[in-house]
């Protein structure tokens, strides 16, 4: 049986982390008040952990044990001049909420946090279950909810990323490439004395758009976008650059790897610069990312997140399909088209994953972020019954 939710409960909740700002590093607010009312709510156990993630628990201890993800911090703002509304204002109107970091992913938090806490009240769950409020997944994905996954051992996992409360199972993974082309300076009156490292770079990037793009059955087409380009000297006074720069974001399918991708881009530019008499050095690379969280830990890591999918007729996902039935929710599966922390849970460290979440993904880092009030009390109602499901017995 589906618990009742508390509708009223889970819509102040999730205005309150509205109207919390929490950019990645400095989510201590947020946590504060997650973990506050996850106590509230009467979970099991509460804890911050060292990293800084809110990790509220239910259930004995016994398995099954899952994990479901929530990360509550969130990108900068931007474009401040173009919101219409205070994206720290927890706003409502015309029956959505609005906020920054609402859809992404602070709405599935109090979804998550109502549902499991009404589930439990109304049945005890054999299972375990684990909800984390984590931290710093917008800077480096999946380093910081690491220590809590490594800590609870799940047997299976929920990514609360924005799915409008419709199952996932796969995504596409995400890498940043760089590409750098080291020519030879000259003055422009004597171009051809030097070797234009610009020039060299469009080509690459040509190059890169004509390669083949394998796809996947259910998540689709590999893609390779140039998302930056720079070049030395700029501004350029009529010299002819020497040294150019671009970044390309990658969405892989599985089993593509670092080599996999950075061979693509190698093989680019050999084609392109084919007919090139002289040939310019070609480097290539992932790019790094980093942060140091709210309590001083610092993590570093090449972008590099997998791709994951998660079988159709898998137990976790004919178990979720049947719990979302029972709560009158859309149980035929979908994928994301955003990464998430589920390359790190089932690209990295192999769990039985699935997404579920509050919210249209095309909203998150928008303008004007914002969830449906009818999804936010879908997804509470949603959680209680995955929770049922999956940790309870079902």
């Amino acid at each position: 049986m589906v618990a009742d939710v508390d509708q009223s409960g889970v819509v102040s909740f999730a205005r309150d982390l509205a109207r919390t700002p929490s950019v990645s590093g400095a989510e201590r607010d947020a946590v504060e008040l997650a973990a506050a009312r996850f106590r509230a709510l009467g979970f099991d156990n509460v804890e911050i952990d060292r990293v800084g993630n809110a990790v509220g628990y239910l259930g004995s201890g016994q398995s099954p044990r899952l994990l479901i993800d929530g990360h509550i911090d969130s990108i900068p703002l931007h474009s401040p001049r173009r919101w219409t509304v205070d994206p720290f204002g927890g706003e409502i109107i015309d029956g959505s909420l609005f906020g920054l970091g609402v859809c992404d992913q602070k709405a599935s938090i109090a979804a998550a946090a109502y549902g499991l806490a009404a589930q439990h009240r109304a049945s005890a769950l054999r299972g375990t279950v684990a909800l984390v409020a984590s931290v710093c997944e917008e800077a480096v994905e999946g380093a910081a909810l690491a220590p809590a996954v490594e800590r609870f051992a799940p047997d299976m996992a929920i990514t609360t990323e924005p799915s409008d409360t419709r199952l996932c199972i796969g995504q596409r993974g995400r890498a940043r490439l760089w590409a750098r082309i080291t020519g030879r300076a000259s003055d422009a009156g004597h171009a051809g004395e030097g070797l234009n490292a610009a020039e060299a770079l469009a080509a690459m990037i040509v190059s890169v758009r004509e390669q083949k793009r394998p796809a996947h059955p259910g998540l689709g087409q590999r893609d390779i976008t140039c998302i930056d380009i720079a070049s030395v000297p700029y501004p350029s006074a009529a010299t002819v650059p020497g040294e150019a720069l671009a970044r390309f974001d990658c969405r892989a399918l599985p089993g593509e790897d670092a080599d996999s991708l950075l061979a693509i881009l190698r093989e680019s530019a050999a084609a392109g610069l084919s007919d090139w008499p002289e040939q310019p050095e070609v480097e290539v690379g992932v790019a790094n990312a980093e942060c140091t969280t709210w309590t001083g830990e610092h993590f570093a890591a090449p972008v590099l997140e997998a791709a994951w999918w998660t079988d159709e007729d898998s137990p976790v996902v004919t178990a979720a399909q049947t719990a979302l039935t029972a709560a009158g929710l859309e149980p035929s599966p979908a994928y994301y088209s955003l990464s998430t922390n589920g390359s790190y849970l089932a690209g990295v460290a192999g769990i039985p994953t699935i997404g579920f979440g509050v919210g249209d993904e095309r909203a998150a880092h928008q303008i004007d972020e914002y969830v449906t009030l009818d999804s936010l009390r879908r997804g509470a109602r949603g959680f209680a019954a995955l929770a049922a499901q999956l940790a309870g017995g079902g």
